[in-house]
């Protein structure tokens, strides 16, 4: 496709100053991202692609462009886009935003409706006049997607807007995928209310795992434990712990390792805590010193640190199942 000379123009006029604008707002935006935990994407629109949009007819002059560069972050869920809005609108100048929901739309209609920030750098100085081009007077776009969102525009944009092909299926399978995300975005933000209605079903490994999560739960609030040594995700240390007693054919002795571990913090007081060493290494001290557990474990690789074995210098365990940092361990 040839495009028109004055196009091509001013879109080479215009391409370094994006380039640098890209840069600038992706190295803010990344690092926002990173700290948080979001995923980034980003791009410079093409020639190609800005022809097609100014062809739309919707734009009257060039100054209306807004997206010549364009960039998404993707939140895990729509509870955390007010935080970013925040952000972005600290962080830039704000132009204009359209939030979700914002334009109408009938109920049986499911389209994009991410949430999109149309912001400018914001100038350090009166150097740069309104009218000089510069990347502080040219306009980007900020899309704040959830996973949900993205993987579905990522999925499907391709399969039904690069078509060569104007399919109704198409497009009438890709809106009904978009109301499933729509569906799963409102299942997450109403999770914990939604969870109460779902049949409880009495699977075995899960009430002992809650036994064992409502038991060091309960040390940590009478101040039992000290407080640094609380596990990052309760979740997967009693997964962990559960473990142990499994591989060591222990899942029959849950309760006798639940009192054994509650006697001995009892026991010690809260000066004399080991923190050299994480819960997860303590509570296997406890249960290997008291031969409730017997090592080696079949199949089972022991994390023994140096401060381990200095506090229990009783602990002896083959190299063999022990975790190793290096192969020269």
């Amino acid at each position: 496709m040839i495009y028109p000379s004055i196009l091509e123009r001013k879109y080479n006029e215009y391409s370094p100053f994006v380039k640098r604008l890209a840069e600038t707002v992706k190295s803010t935006l990344l690092n926002f991202c990173e700290s948080k935990g979001y995923a980034f994407t980003s791009r410079i629109k093409t020639v190609e692609s800005l022809a097609e949009k100014i062809e739309t007819g919707r734009f009257k002059k060039w100054s209306d462009l807004d997206d010549l560069f364009a960039c998404t972050i993707i939140i895990p869920t729509l509870s955390h886009e007010e935080e970013v809005i925040q952000f972005c609108n600290n962080t830039f100048k704000n132009i204009r935003t359209v939030k979700r929901g914002q334009n109408k739309k009938a109920p049986d209609i499911f389209r994009f409706d991410s949430t999109r920030i149309y912001a400018q750098i914001k100038k350090i100085d009166a150097l740069n006049p309104d009218n000089e081009l510069s990347i502080y007077n040219i306009t980007f776009e900020i899309q704040i997607k959830s996973a949900f969102e993205h993987a579905w525009s990522v999925s499907t944009h391709d399969l039904v807007y690069k078509s060569s092909e104007i399919d109704w299926k198409r497009l009438r399978l890709a809106a009904q995928i978009k109301a499933n995300v729509e569906q799963l975005d409102t299942l997450i933000l109403a999770f914990e209310q939604t969870s109460l209605i779902i049949q409880e079903n009495n699977y075995p490994d899960i009430k002992i795992k809650r036994k064992l999560a409502t038991e060091i739960n309960k040390l940590f609030e009478n101040g039992k434990i000290p407080n640094e040594l609380q596990p990052k995700d309760m979740n997967r240390f009693c997964d962990n712990l559960y473990r142990l007693a499994v591989d060591a054919k222990k899942e029959n002795n849950i309760p006798e390792i639940i009192e054994k571990l509650k006697t001995e913090i009892h026991s010690t007081s809260l000066k004399k805590f080991p923190r050299s060493i994480s819960l997860f290494q303590y509570f296997f001290a406890i249960l290997i010193r008291n031969k409730i557990i017997e090592i080696p474990i079949k199949n089972y690789h022991c994390h023994i640190t140096e401060e381990l074995t200095t506090l229990y210098p009783d602990i002896q365990i083959d190299n063999d199942f022990i975790f190793l940092y290096s192969e020269d361990s």
